[in-house]
């Protein structure tokens, strides 16, 4: 994989199972292009094997002892090889936590529960924080990274067994017709060390456990990666005890939403589901790669592969989806942004700290890149500050029960135009709620006639009540808080859609009743 491995991980080409098998269906000069039988398995004369109609010569006897080896090299599971190789992209060193660092992220949690308080609603059922390496963040994440990305590692590895079984030529078919289950997981193996490896560099510079805006960590236990702080406070140019303070709010008022709102965890992974539906393997991109196939760098071929396999070029339907989720994460960064800045009121460093993880959240670092370069996927909250601006306004205009109010239901969440308008979230919901309001009277009277008719009474009764007669909409103040940046308004979506184009990126559903 890399100049960091072990030695003894070292694989030849005999113990190179992946770059085997598709060397065989894919190299240079058989029926996809090539024949990498020509020179066996070990870069042998290939003589004694079958030539098959295109030309692609191939030993049974080869193949046999591969998929023995693939058994072999998936026995261990998607985590324990994908726990390999994020430990050999961990940045090093990886510091102890020691007791006083420890004593110092409990206290920090302390404090941020008890500024919390004043500002939102708190919630029952959160465990006890920990203060976690860089290691311990990877094993304590992996399980919740792994459920997230599952959708699309369950449709890529769909994708490659159906690719395989139909580009295999037919001699290879009979003894390809069982492996079903061995190629899938295969594909979940390989999906486990591009997760790994991708958790490993991001390892290096991650603070907390909802960094990227959903609770990863085993048990939803606050957490901070005390590894970095210190780091990441020199950079910012703040003591770090006060980011720690900082990142331990935001870390529990994040917390303290998902238990409030347990729907959300849920909408993020339907989110990724939908994006993960459209993924297709780009086999082009796959037989140029393994075109220039050469038996001599069998390792260095197996890792383009497995990159290319992995990071397929986004359909337009797949793109619309991915802006959506990251609309969605966005929507839930903004509001923890918003909350931690009115909790840390006492902090003198608020205001650089705020700047400082915004920018974070917004720019992409490397170990973005590698991340999205592996596992497929961007998740930076990429409108973070359109969204802050909005829920900056429903606080100041309405109280920080409007603001929270938005996650009471999945249908009140912002939608691409709110983002591109923030000020206008307001007007908007109230001309849905009159919408609806409207469509239930009109039912109502409707059902009503119908049993009058029914009965012979003349009598149709009143009217069922609207959602909109249930409660009041808030009221909206046309003027715009001095401290909301207004011009978010015309920023136009990260992803260079129209702005305003009034695309309505929620989920069917029910009608929410007034916030």
């Amino acid at each position: 994989m890399t100049d960091k491995n072990r030695e003894g991980d070292q694989p030849d080409d005999n113990n190179d199972p992946l770059g085997n098998i598709f060397g065989m269906l894919f190299g240079p000069g058989g029926q996809m292009g090539g024949a990498f039988g020509q020179s066996g398995s070990g870069g042998q004369s290939g003589s004694a094997g079958q030539a098959g109609p295109g030309g692609l010569p191939f030993d049974p006897a080869m193949l046999g002892g591969i998929m023995q080896q693939l058994q072999g090299m998936l026995s261990g599971g998607s985590q324990t090889g994908g726990m390999r190789a994020a430990e050999q992209h961990i940045p090093q060193p990886d510091p102890e936590v020691t007791d006083e660092v420890t004593r110092a992220s409990h206290d920090a949690f302390r404090l941020a529960e008890l500024w919390l308080e004043d500002v939102t609603t708190s919630a029952v059922g959160v465990p006890e924080a920990i203060a976690l390496t860089r290691r311990e963040w990877v094993e304590q994440t992996f399980e919740g990274w792994q459920r997230l990305v599952r959708p699309i590692q369950s449709n890529m590895s769909s994708a490659l067994t159906a690719s395989i079984a139909e580009q295999a030529p037919e001699e290879l078919k009979p003894m390809l017709a069982g492996a079903g289950q061995m190629f899938t997981s295969m594909s979940e193996s390989m999906f486990g060390m591009q997760l790994g490896e991708a958790l490993g560099a991001l390892s290096g510079s991650v603070l907390s456990g909802t960094e990227y805006g959903l609770p990863l960590i085993k048990g939803s236990r606050p957490a901070l990666v005390e590894a970095n702080i210190t780091g990441a406070a020199s950079e910012i140019g703040v003591e770090a005890t006060e980011l720690r303070i900082h990142l331990a709010v935001r870390e529990l008022a994040l917390l303290w939403l998902f238990k409030r709102s347990p729907w959300l965890a849920g909408h993020v992974e339907t989110a990724l589901s939908k994006y993960a539906s459209g993924i297709e393997l780009d086999l082009d991109r796959i037989q140029g790669m393994a075109g220039s196939i050469d038996p001599s760098r069998m390792q260095e071929m197996s890792e383009e592969i497995r990159r290319g396999l992995f990071d397929p070029k986004p359909t337009e339907a797949q793109q619309q989806a991915l802006t959506s989720l990251q609309n969605l994460l966005s929507v839930i960064a903004g509001w923890a942004d918003v909350v931690a800045y009115r909790a840390c009121a006492q902090l003198g460093s608020r205001d650089t700290i705020r700047e400082a993880l915004r920018e974070r959240q917004a720019t992409e670092g490397a170990a973005d890149r590698t991340f999205a370069q592996l596992v497929g996927m961007d998740l930076r909250p990429a409108r973070l500050r359109d969204a802050a601006a909005l829920f900056s306004y429903l606080e100041q205009t309405e109280g920080p029960e409007a603001r929270d109010a938005v996650f009471n239901h999945p249908d009140l969440l912002p939608t691409t135009q709110d983002l591109d308008d923030p000020l206008g979230y307001r007007e908007r919901r109230s001309q849905e709620w009159s919408t609806d309001s409207s469509m239930d009277e009109a039912l109502a009277r409707l059902l009503a006639d119908e049993g009058a008719g029914s009965s012979g009474d003349d009598d149709t009764g009143s009217p069922t009540t609207g959602p909109a007669d249930a409660a009041a909409a808030p009221s909206t103040d046309a003027s715009t808080p001095d401290d909301v940046d207004a011009s978010a308004a015309g920023d136009g979506p990260a992803d260079g859609g129209d702005p305003g184009d009034g695309d309505d990126d929620r989920p069917t559903g029910s009608t929410p009743p007034p916030p």
